[in-house]
């Protein structure tokens, strides 16, 4: 695990018990009513969250900003749905049972990677926790499976059926079109982060909240993850947003444009997912400090595709249906 210096309530409650940020971040009474719950395959609940513009990145006054966090501004073009906690060890296992081969390989790869048992287990130590030692790859497999499991036609299915780590992998043209289960875009994730926000983080500037709402190296001592949806949830019911593990995203590690120009989170021009090219994550986790938890961290540049850490999971999306 590399340190850097520097089942869940019930969605509909989350939403109206934890609904009041401070007022300097306070999102919205409209927005807080637009999202609403609903509930995916495989025991994961998401929140529906109606597409927006919003400010991406952080001003240059907030503490603990990197100068890849631009400010700019980002229209969201479409509903999509995002999982309230990161996929679990019990999500991920049920997904292993059902591919037995598949699940064969990846548990080989992964004893090869982390040992047997892997070391990561001593760090998310129950069923209920995160998911990691998962690569992007691992991640679209799964989110395929869901696909299936929600009965979703193959047509509508992000990653194509046969996914080659080695070889890497061809995206559909209108792959933001389609509404099978994916990665959440860069983009999604930090509108979703923020819920309606402008601050580093969604209840406000006031670092002594943070343990509050997520797991960081100052509560967990780097020891360990904990199981999904113990922290308070943000004004739009989504969970350890805040740290725990870092979240794969979808998109391939990219500048951000210039202050000033508006940019469509739409598909992205290069479609093949190549092994030389770095793919975005978010987030933080248990063993990092307070200033990669805020909502505009992006990250390091280095997290390519076929690569596993033992600090890094995933939650999923969709894009809703017209």
């Amino acid at each position: 695990m590399r340190v850097r210096i520097a089942r869940a309530f019930l969605l509909s409650a989350a939403f109206v018990a934890f609904g009041c940020a401070r007022p300097a971040a306070r999102a919205t009474a409209e927005q807080r009513t637009a999202v609403r719950p609903d509930a995916g395959p495989n025991g994961h609940m998401v929140a529906v969250i109606p597409g927006g513009e919003f400010v991406m990145g952080s001003p240059i006054t907030e503490p603990g900003r990197s100068e890849d966090e631009t400010p700019h501004r980002v229209r969201i073009p479409r509903a999509y749905a995002l999982a309230t906690t990161e996929v679990t060890n019990e999500q991920f296992a049920r997904f292993l049972a059902a591919v037995p081969d598949y699940g064969a390989r990846w548990r080989r790869a992964t004893a090869a990677r982390f040992g047997d048992p892997p070391r990561f287990a001593q760090y998310s130590r129950t069923p209920d926790s995160p998911q990691v030692g998962v690569s992007w790859y691992d991640a679209a497999r799964y989110c395929n499976w869901l696909s299936e499991l929600a009965g979703l036609p193959k047509d509508e299915w992000v990653y194509p059926e046969s996914i080659d780590a080695e070889r890497g992998l061809d995206l559909p043209t209108n792959y933001l079109h389609r509404t099978g289960y994916r990665l959440p875009t860069e983009a999604e994730w930090e509108y979703a982060a923020r819920a309606g926000t402008t601050t580093a983080w969604h209840f406000g500037d006031d670092q002594r909240l943070l343990p509050e709402y997520g797991w960081y190296d100052a509560n967990t001592n780097r020891e360990r993850m904990y199981p999904v949806a113990q922290r308070k949830p943000n004004p739009w019911g989504l969970f350890d947003m805040l740290g725990n593990a870092w979240e794969w995203t979808f998109d391939r590690r990219r500048p951000y444009p210039s202050e000033g120009q508006v940019t469509d989170d739409v598909e992205d021009s290069a479609l093949h997912v190549a092994n030389d090219v770095a793919r975005t994550r978010r987030g933080g986790s248990f063993a990092y400090e307070w200033f990669t938890v805020r909502s505009a961290h992006r990250g390091d540049t280095t997290y390519f595709p076929n690569q596993t850490r033992d600090g890094v999971g995933f939650r999923v999306a969709r894009t809703m249906p017209p």
